[in-house]
Parts: structure tokens; sequence; C-alpha cells
């Protein structure tokens, strides 16, 4: 059995290449009940949607800490360590505790796997997450979904409040060609007494996930429709807007986090937080919205030159962070340096960087679903685009070039940016 951090992290890794993904609640189901079902104690905020639930989670998660509500959070995927992903408070998971659950959980992973239906890598985190929180005894738990949301790991939970970020093409050959079809894959989530919020206001998705609400009859409310952002104001480096629901206005939110995206996902935040609670202090938005960061969404690491990481990893969050570029570097030149995963519409990607590049430095990373440079680079269009396979050296040659008035944006892949982090905060 694995009995340190380094072990189990290889046996994550060795797992999650032996069974990969596969859908459906019953093994899940199968281990919570040998664990004498933990999840059946909490509260819980359920967050899916194809892109910002992590960023809206973040929002949720400082206001709800300034109510002084003892808060946990369940995240996917990690950007340097496996703690990240279940944490109390701003606390991650500590070591011991870490390996205390995981070896709890032990015997029964062994018995299923004997058996012929034995969990994958993320049903067991996810087991852990439950089981590390009925312990703690916490008093609300944000929990975000891997993938989808009818068939995901995480919808074994009766939520107090469901949201719905966003809608974008992604993982097809799983949820679906049509916006439509994912959409009503993510809808899933949605549960008898636990009103719905969403950020979804293109109208064959949000008409999917209204219908949802209502066929299951819970209350549902629509971002531009049943809360509103007014005045927004971008400039380098910060960004404010004011927001509305009901009779309530709370004007000139400041934050720190960059972006359109970014604001949607705090009013999302904030609608939820009124809604699910009695009453919540408007310092307390404040603040909360104000301080809320993650690590690896459009982060500026260094001034000298500019680098900005940011994890986009689809088409959508590709559009995102360019808008976010033309929103707060208007005047500034781009360079990427850019390497992604096999799985992902990385031309599409490509595609969407190359309308506003300088320059694309084309490389790959370690990891068995990771594309390799060549491939990467013959699907890009671009005029000016290097190919360096080695990512370390790509970053040293994009840091180099980047001069005045420029910025070197680092994306493709989460996974890709926990490397680029420890190599550049080293």
């Amino acid at each position: 059995m694995a009995r340190t951090m380094k072990e189990i992290n290889h046996f994550f890794e060795r797992r999650q290449v032996r069974l990969g993904m596969n859908f459906g609640l019953s093994r899940m189901e199968a281990l919570l009940k040998k664990l004498g079902n933990p999840h059946e104690g909490l509260k819980y905020i359920h967050i899916a949607g194809s892109n910002g639930k992590g960023s809206t989670l973040q929002y949720m998660k400082g206001i709800l800490m300034e109510e002084g509500v003892r808060v946990a959070s369940f995240t996917s995927p990690y950007l340097s360590r496996m703690n990240e992903q279940l944490k109390i408070n701003a606390d991650e998971i500590s070591d011991k505790d870490f390996i205390a659950v995981f070896t709890e959980l032990w015997p029964f992973i062994q018995e299923m796997d004997h058996a012929g239906n034995g969990p994958t890598q993320f049903e067991i985190l996810t087991a852990m997450a439950f089981s590390y929180f009925s312990k703690k005894e916490v008093d609300l738990v944000l929990m975000e979904t891997g993938l989808g949301g009818r068939l995901d790991t995480t919808n074994v939970i009766k939520p107090l409040l469901s949201i719905i970020t966003s809608i974008s093409l992604e993982h097809t050959n799983i949820l679906g060609d049509t916006l439509a079809e994912i959409a009503s894959e993510k809808a899933g989530i949605i549960k008898s007494g636990a009103p719905v919020i969403s950020g979804v206001t293109a109208k064959e998705p949000a008409d999917v996930i209204e219908d949802r609400a209502h066929a299951v009859g819970v209350p549902y409310y629509q971002l531009a429709r049943d809360f509103q952002i007014r005045h927004v104001k971008k400039r380098e480096g910060r960004q404010s807007f004011s927001f509305t629901h009901g009779n309530r206005t709370i004007d000139h939110l400041e934050m720190n986090m960059l972006g359109q995206h970014q604001i949607e996902n705090a009013a999302l935040a904030i609608a939820a937080v009124q809604i699910g609670l009695e009453h919540t202090d408007e310092k307390n938005i404040r603040k909360g919205i104000a301080e809320a960061k993650w690590d690896g969404r459009f982060e500026k690491i260094s001034n000298d030159p500019l680098v900005i990481l940011d994890g986009a990893h689809n088409p959508a969050g590709i559009q995102v962070l360019v808008d976010t570029l033309k929103a707060h570097y208007p005047e500034y030149h781009y360079r990427f340096v850019f390497s992604s995963f096999k799985d992902k519409d990385y031309a599409k990607m490509l595609h969407e960087l190359e309308k506003d590049a300088l320059e694309i430095i084309i490389t790959e990373f370690g990891h068995d679903r990771a594309a390799d440079a060549q491939t990467l680079y013959e699907a890009s269009h671009h005029e000016n685009k290097q190919l360096i396979k080695d990512w370390q050296a790509a970053i040293t040659e994009g840091r180099r070039k980047t001069g005045d008035k420029e910025v070197l944006v680092i994306t493709g892949s989460l996974h890709f940016l926990s490397l680029v982090r420890a190599f550049l905060q080293d």
C-alpha cells in the first residue's frame, strides 16, 4: 500500500493511465456505502460548467469565509499538488491527513479491484473529500464537478443550491456535439429542493437548463435576466463593476482577477450567496470579491518581462484569454508559448491565438495525454511560429524575446502551467 505522498501520487498516476475516465455512479455509490456514506451528513453547493467553476467557487469561498462560515472546497484539476483539491477555508489538506484518509479507503479499493469494479482515480479522490470533510465537521462544502454533471462522480450529493457557470463545446466525444446536449449533461446536477443559478445566457443551452429546473420544480435564476452586471470599469491590473439582484444593488465592487468572464463569475457567486444565505453583509461581499485569487488564471507572474499564465484549455477559454488581453493590455503585442493535451481541440485553440499573436512558440511537456510539439506545430498556420520541444527552453526563449509593450502569455493546459509555475518560481 502507498504510505507516503510520493507513493500515493504514483498510485494515482498509474491508476489514471490504467482505468482512465469511466463514467457512471455505481462504483462511487458502492465505495461510499463501504465508508458509511460520509457524504450524507454534509451541506453542499454544487458547481458545474465548461469554464469558470473554480473562479466562481473562489469568490463564494471568500464571501463565506468573511461571513464566518467554515467552508470546505473540492476542486479539480490541481495546479501544483493534489492537496490543493481538498481545502477547508484557505487551508489545503495536510500530507498527514491525506495519507490517513487514503489509508482508510485502501481496503475498500482493494476489495472493489478484486471484484472487477475498481474505482477510478477521481472517484477515490472524491470519496476522500467526503470522508475528510465529514470528519472535520464543516458548515458547507463547495463541490466542483470533474467533467459534465449527470454522470459525474460528484453527482451523488443532494445540494442546497446548484450553479452552472457556462456552456461551450468541450469533451464532445463524451458530453455531446451541440451546446444543447452539453447543457443537458451539465443540468444533470439539478435536483429537487435546490435552486439553480446560471451564467448561461445563449438561448439554446439556457433553455435546456431552465426546462430542467422547471421539470424538477426548483427556482431558476439567470445572469442578465434575474441579476445584472452594470457599470463595468477596466484598467491595467484592476477592474470593477456594480451588481443588482431584486431591490439590492452593490456599487463599485473592486476585484483583482481580470476579464469580463471573471466579472460574470463574481456575479454568479454573489447571487448564490445572497440566495443561499438569509443575510449577507455588503462589506463581506466586497472583501470576498476584492481578495479572491485563483492561481493559473490570467496570473501575472513577472513584470520584467511581463509574463502572464492562463490555464485556458479549450477554444472558449482561449477566446476569453484573448479578450482579456485586449481589454487590459490593449496597446501591447502578445507572444504566446503554447502546449496542450492531445484530446483537446488544439487546432481551434491555436486558430484563436493566431488572430492576435505576434509570435507563437510551440512546445510539449511530459504527460501521457500531452500532444507532441510537431503535431501542434503542423496544426498552426501562423506566419511567425517556432517549435521548441523542450518546454523550459521555450519559456526561456520567450522571456528573452519579450520587450517593452509586449506580453509573454503561457497557456494551453493547466497541467503544463503547474510545471511552468514551479520552473519560473524556482
